[in-house]
């Protein structure tokens, strides 16, 4: 039986109650979500008496609060990076927030990340709409934008997250969800898992990470996922870790973008979106409902995040898409997240 409950989840330093949401579908799975960052906590199989967490996050608020890893957090005004933290528009220069060397990352320190949102709650949806005011005051970009996150869980076992905002002036707006997932389970290696990307290019980056402007051919290279490919046997290949801005490409049909599947289980997570890019980050989030944080800093390669934006930087690359958005008009980007070869799936 679907369902819906809330209850608290921990107080902000100011005091403020932070909320977690639990949606249920009718299989019995489970999207949690919190108010603080508009955060995907864990997506839960139901397998019988027993559940498996397919998407990682902190058992803590505190963590939450202090840990640099953006775990699950919905991200903005901007995903991405910033280069030296500023922009020109409308013929004025803006100065924001650095918080990575001389660079913005995700908006800033007082973005979405960074803030208890408001909750509503959707019963007929089975949905929850997560809504917050920006100031300019607050984190340096022009304009007071209303925004909202929506996450709905269907009986088809798909999370979809929809991005809305509007502004008094224009400003930036390129949101996305740093959600952490792993389809073989919290706490097993992801390393193992396989990823097919339908993007055959990737943004070269200069030493702080701030695209140049160019885009690299990633066929034959490590970074080569056109087919569905291990991920450690690319890792192989001489790269440390991922962190890369992939280019999408076209797509014609209802293909996923991604798909991030276990061979062992046959389990996979398909990634569909109306942006320009997904930014492939294989990191190390998971907890062990104790000291998550120390956890994750002792257990690498637990989960990959697959973030769905326009191509990073695009404010000082024109050609990358457009980022603006315009005083009085509305705004609105979805991405789905469908979980495949669990209980109640098609498959």
């Amino acid at each position: 039986m679907k369902m819906i409950t809330v209850k608290q989840f921990g107080l902000t330093p100011s005091g403020e109650p932070v909320s977690q949401v639990t949606i249920k579908n009718n299989h019995g799975h489970e999207l949690g979500l919190i108010s603080y960052g508009a955060s995907w906590q864990f997506f839960r199989e139901q397998d019988g008496t027993q559940h498996r967490d397919l998407v990682v996050g902190f058992d803590s608020l505190d963590d939450y609060l202090t840990h640099p890893y953006y775990l699950g957090n919905a991200i903005g005004r901007v995903a991405g990076r910033i280069g030296s933290a500023s922009f020109d528009l409308n013929g004025n220069n803006y100065d924001i927030e650095a918080n990575e060397g001389g660079n913005t990352l995700h908006g800033g320190d007082h973005g979405f990340a960074d803030r208890n949102w408001q909750t509503q709650i959707l019963e007929e949806e089975n949905a929850v709409v997560f809504s917050t005011t920006l100031k300019p005051e607050e984190d340096g970009f022009p304009g007071q934008m209303d925004t909202t996150v929506k996450y709905t869980l269907t009986e088809a076992n798909v999370v979809e997250i929809e991005f809305s905002a509007i502004t008094d002036e224009d400003t930036l707006y390129n949101p996305t969800s740093h959600v952490y997932m792993n389809p073989a389970g919290k706490g097993t290696d992801a390393r193992e898992l396989t990823l097919h990307l339908v993007a055959q290019n990737r943004l070269e980056m200069d030493h702080e990470k701030i695209p140049t402007g160019n885009k690299l051919d990633v066929r034959g290279t490590a970074y080569d996922f056109t087919e569905a490919t291990i991920i450690d046997d690319n890792l192989a290949k001489g790269v440390d870790q991922f962190d890369d801005v992939y280019a999408l490409d076209e797509l014609t049909d209802a293909q996923p973008n991604a798909t991030l599947a276990d061979p062992k289980s046959d389990r996979a997570i398909e990634v569909r979106t109306d942006r320009n890019a997904l930014v492939f980050f294989i990191a190390n989030p998971a907890d062990d409902g104790s000291n998550s944080a120390d956890w994750i800093e002792r257990h690498p390669f637990n989960a990959i995040a697959l973030e769905a934006q326009i191509l990073s930087d695009a404010i000082h690359h024109q050609e990358f898409g457009d980022i603006v958005l315009v005083a009085g008009k509305q705004q609105t980007y979805r991405t789905s997240y469908t979980f495949k070869g669990i209980r109640g799936s098609n498959d």
